[in-house]
């Protein structure tokens, strides 16, 4: 005698199997392996990766000259900023050497000069000639 456990089990397999009370066994048809990229396919993502390549050295060579471009810039500013100094340095001392009392310390120290007195000025320019005569001194501001 079978227990009850066994009984239900092989009610089941006759169910699930049939008669034969065997798996059937399933046959898996295999067909011929497609190729999921083609030909076509393959020659786009070559020319796509030689275009992102061509691309990636671009940008590669783009940022090599912006580089190069802000050495040179760079450079430049600090040339600029020594000139600067520079032009900040001969102002002061053209101010310096244009004032005054630079010049009227140099006169004195170094040549020996002094301020003149009254009586020795004199005027450069035009003298007009003295005229005793009364009669020509009216004419000559009459029609002049």
């Amino acid at each position: 005698m079978m227990s009850a456990e066994k009984w239900y089990e092989y009610q089941e397999s006759y169910k699930r199997y049939g008669v034969d009370m065997k798996p059937q066994q399933v046959r898996i048809k295999r067909e011929k392996a497609k190729a999921l990229i083609s030909a076509q396919d393959k020659f786009r993502l070559l020319v796509l990766t030689i275009f992102l390549g061509i691309l990636c050295v671009g940008i590669i060579i783009t940022t090599a000259y912006a580089a190069q471009l802000q050495y040179d810039i760079n450079t430049i500013l600090s040339e600029n900023t020594e000139l600067e100094g520079e032009i900040q340095n001969l102002n002061v001392t053209l101010k310096r050497e244009t004032n005054i009392t630079a010049i009227e310390e140099k006169a004195m120290n170094e040549l020996g000069m002094v301020y003149p007195y009254a009586n020795q000025v004199v005027y450069l320019g035009e003298e007009k000639p003295v005229t005793s005569d009364f009669a020509m001194l009216l004419k000559d501001q009459a029609y002049n």
